[in-house]
């Protein structure tokens, strides 16, 4: 028994002095951490598919395809699920599959109206019950240096619709990025090598403890739609400065301030090369010329701190400016200006025409057009023009007095009139003249999946 306990403890003994063995070991450790924070976090974790809208302006039917796939993160028990602009816009109807099942979703608010297109979009999962989430006012960007492991959670490609999302792994690269693409421009980002392919769109970057660090959004490729090592992410610190307002269905975007800077020299600054007239900086007497070396108390050295700083803030937000005019230094404050209402202040419209079709009403019907006038062959079941009791072989005679006598001057008509509006409709039933009043139906509900 000596012999063999001695024996024992010699092979303990040599396998902890066996530098493969340890190596293994630390490496196991390693990945059992990754294998547990994912599966924390992957029930919160969605694969998106964006239905784009069919309409056939000759029959009035609607229909909704698949258009493209990508990803978002539950960030609330009631269902909401934050994810990119680019993901879910121009959709006429959205699906998200989760681990727990499939739940149809729509677009609740987005910061695309700003000063920049932002890329940050608020949906809602309809669904009954608690969904699982991770907490948006949890996690920040602070701890993390190029260097930092970080996880992508996502649906690369379409793959993860069965409800269970792959998962990359990479580091840190570098933080403070700008990027831009398709007109979204992203400052402040993080940038890392995780893999973000297509689909990746809005879904979460965690780090290695499961803390929600951003919204992956954008890739860099010269390959074509595929990762090349350079990612960026929305960080989640410039997430929350949205997510109240967001959360209450406000529109808001990023904020306008008016200034154009380049870089000084000898990077003491950002320089002022051009004000905007009526802009906030305007009023707050910003001049070409004035050096900006300060945003909020912290130091301003070139144009791309400048742009991170400011470029970040939401309309209405506060911001404070010391900044050099010759040998003086002095400080202004002011509040950014919704760009909306800076263009309109200045006279800018905003392009006139028909709405997308993921935004315009419909009646909710089918219908065929004789020479007497545009007659209803079907009425979709719960939609605006059920609702009224509008019936098949009904003949529609205006919409808010205005005479409709073709197919087309009805969908002219409508193609300016928001779903959810509400408007007169004169009809014919049985030769008697009749009207009601219609809620439009939006794309989904028109093609009979539903609100």
């Amino acid at each position: 028994m000596r012999v063999l306990a001695v024996f024992l403890f010699a092979a303990a003994s040599a396998a902890q002095e066996d530098p493969l063995a340890d190596a293994r070991a630390r490496v196991r450790a390693l990945e059992a951490e990754i294998e547990a924070v994912i599966a924390k976090v992957a029930p919160a974790v969605g694969a998106i598919t964006n239905f784009a809208a069919h309409f056939d302006e000759k029959t009035g039917k609607v229909a909704v395809a698949p258009q493209s796939y990508g990803s978002g993160l539950v960030v609330t028990q009631d269902g909401f699920m934050l994810t990119n602009v680019h993901v879910v816009q121009g959709a006429g109807y959205l699906t998200v599959a989760l681990p727990g099942g499939q739940y149809p979703a729509r677009l609740h608010a987005d910061t695309s109206e700003g000063a920049v297109k932002g890329d940050i979009a608020l949906i809602k999962l309809k669904g009954e019950g608690r969904f699982p989430f991770v907490d948006w006012r949890i996690g920040d960007t602070r701890h993390v240096e190029p260097g930092s492991f970080v996880l992508a959670l996502g649906n690369p490609y379409g793959y993860a619709l069965d409800g269970t999302p792959m998962a990359t792994l990479g580091i840190v690269s570098g933080k403070g990025r700008a990027a831009a693409e398709t007109g979204f421009l992203y400052v402040d980002a993080i940038q890392t090598d995780a893999e973000i392919n297509p689909g990746n769109s809005g879904g979460p970057l965690f780090d290695i403890e499961g803390r929600f660090l951003g919204i992956n959004g954008l890739m860099a490729s010269r390959q074509g739609r595929s990762n090349s090592g350079v990612g960026f992410a929305i960080p989640v610190d410039q997430v929350r400065l949205f997510m109240k307002t967001l959360l209450k269905e406000d529109a808001t975007g990023y904020g306008f301030h008016g200034i154009e800077v380049d870089s000084t020299p000898d990077e003491s600054g950002a320089r002022v090369v051009r004000v905007y007239a009526g802009s906030p900086a305007e009023e707050a007497e910003i001049r070409p010329l004035d050096v900006i070396t300060k945003v909020k108390g912290d130091p301003v050295r070139n144009r791309t701190d400048f742009v991170n700083a400011m470029g970040r803030l939401p309309e209405k937000a506060i911001v404070s400016l010391t900044y050099r005019r010759g040998r003086n230094v002095k400080t202004a404050k002011f509040k950014l200006a919704s760009f909306a209402e800076y263009r309109e202040q200045v006279g800018i419209k905003a392009p006139e025409g028909p709405l997308p079709l993921a935004e315009r009403g419909f009646l909710g019907a089918e219908w065929t057009e004789e020479r007497s006038g545009v007659w209803l062959a079907r009425v979709v079941p719960g939609a605006a023009a059920d609702r009224a009791k509008l019936l098949a072989g009904d003949l529609i005679v205006s919409v808010e007095k205005e005479p409709v006598p073709t197919a087309k001057a009805l969908v002219d008509y409508l193609a300016n009139i928001a779903k959810g509006a509400k408007v007169k409709v004169a009809y014919e039933r049985d030769g008697k003249r009749r009207e009601a009043v219609l809620a439009l139906s939006g794309v989904a509900e028109a093609a009979g999946l539903g609100q």
